[in-house]
């Protein structure tokens, strides 16, 4: 990483721990913390990370690494907010690239901060790093448009900032966008300082430039119902006219499933069964916003596509130990069901597909059995870090470092990479307008693409 980005980010730690923020009672978040308690709690944070991450620098060298490390700790010269920490923090987790590593507040401190705090008074959400106010109750006409710049700083400028502060695999920005909207009010306010108004440049639906002054408000005050809601069912099976399934896997966590009296195995031996005797030529794989779950579900997935053996996972590992097939099944050849599906095979997926979802679209891709609809997947194309976790507390600042422990290596071949994704061969944009209107605008484009796609 060049040094001039390294001694951007310290200057930006430098003017955010300026801001000269007080205390307010309820809010913890502001609480002025010693430089020596600080600098404990960080050095702790780097040490366990060194001693127990098992793939730091899969995307970026030790030394580039340790650069941002010793940077971010030399910024610490005096006290400062805990909130201003919780950024350094923030900062060094996301910059080795694994989106399953986080630090969090305490509760305490983000119920504190979020009670007490005026924060930018609107729900925004991210398309392709240009952000769009989704719900401003204080002013209704916003909703729908463009934000470009907020108290003098252009979106480009914020989207850049703010985003360093998000974990992804890589540098996979299609996560960053579905994952920033719900921390956005606290990491402007964190980053640019508290305002008690916010004039605002915002491009209309009809293409208009137009400004406005919002005033700051706490967060109960504005927030609104957003766009996803947890299904009735994650798993569905519909057709179309033009002979075409469409398998919606909104998850592959069990846990889920439970909840909801579903069983992965159960249904998609059933569903594939009910695919053949139809005799389906086109099949619709829905994972958007499947943020995975547990990793047998994509390879069982996967095994129903597949008219021969295949592998899955390369190599699974801890910072001390490499597992066999004896430990881990999933290392070994991996057959295909009898009722396997022959036909044309297409994926929809969005950002928010990640962790076993990734692994199951990169299977997949490798093997050039299916077609990607949609926008780039959230997780990395030749593995992540997860499986068990570490979850450490940071004595004096009761901040949270989540931990993973195992790096998972697929069984694929090399491809071009700028980000560790991969593109798709169909790109759809989500729309602000579709969201307001609660509309799947996308997967009507995916179906007329499976439907024109010879």
């Amino acid at each position: 990483m060049p040094n001039t980005f390294i001694k951007a980010i310290v200057a930006v730690f430098i003017l955010i721990s300026s801001f000269g923020v007080s205390g307010q009672p309820g809010n913890p978040a502001l609480k002025k913390m010693s430089a020596a308690e600080l600098r404990s709690d960080f050095l702790l944070l780097r040490d366990t990370m060194q001693k127990i991450h098992p793939a730091m620098y899969r995307y970026a060298s030790k030394q580039s690494i340790d650069n941002i490390f010793d940077s971010c700790y030399a910024s610490i010269q005096d006290s400062m907010p805990l909130i201003n920490f919780y950024l350094l923090t923030r900062f060094v987790v996301a910059s080795i690239g694994d989106g399953h590593a986080n630090s969090r507040l305490s509760r305490e401190s983000v119920n504190g901060y979020m009670a007490n705090t005026k924060i930018f008074p609107a729900m925004v959400m991210f398309i392709h790093n240009k952000a769009y106010v989704f719900c401003c109750k204080q002013n209704p006409s916003l909703n729908g448009t463009q934000l470009l710049n907020i108290n003098g700083h252009p979106l480009k400028e914020i989207v850049h900032k703010l985003f360093s502060y998000i974990s992804t695999d890589g540098r996979i920005e299609s996560r960053k966008n579905w994952e920033i909207p719900e921390d956005f009010p606290l990491l402007l306010n964190a980053v640019y300082g508290s305002s008690e108004k916010y004039t605002v440049i915002y491009k209309t639906v009809a293409n208009k430039t137009m400004t406005t002054t919002l005033q700051a408000d706490t967060i109960k005050n504005f927030m609104c119902k957003g766009p996803f809601t947890r299904p009735d069912k994650y798993l569905k099976l519909s057709y179309t006219a033009n002979n075409t399934a469409v398998l919606t896997l909104q998850t592959f966590f069990d846990g889920f499933l439970e909840h909801t009296g579903e069983n992965f195995k159960h249904f998609l031996d059933s569903a594939f069964d009910d695919i053949r005797n139809r005799k389906i030529n086109n099949l619709l794989i829905d994972v958007r916003s499947n943020q995975g779950g547990n990793d047998a579900n994509g390879a069982f997935l996967y095994s129903y596509l597949s008219d021969k053996p295949f592998r899955y996972y390369r190599s699974l590992e801890t910072v001390h130990d490499q597992f066999t097939e004896e430990h881990h099944s999933l290392l070994g050849m991996q057959q295909p069901k009898e009722n396997h599906f022959d036909g044309k095979v297409f994926v929809l997926m969005n950002g928010r597909s990640f962790s076993g979802v990734a692994e199951f679209a990169s299977v997949a891709k490798s093997n050039n059995r299916a077609i990607f609809i949609g926008e780039e997947c959230g997780g990395g194309y030749y593995g992540n870090s997860s499986g068990d976790e570490a979850m450490v507390t940071l004595p004096n600042t009761q901040i949270t470092a989540r931990i993973p422990l195992i790096k998972y290596t697929m069984a694929v071949k090399k491809i071009k990479s700028k980000d560790g994704g991969f593109a798709v061969n169909y790109p759809v944009d989500l729309t602000i307008g579709d969201l307001i209107a609660h509309k799947d605008g996308v997967l009507d484009d995916a179906l007329r693409i499976v439907a024109k796609d010879k």
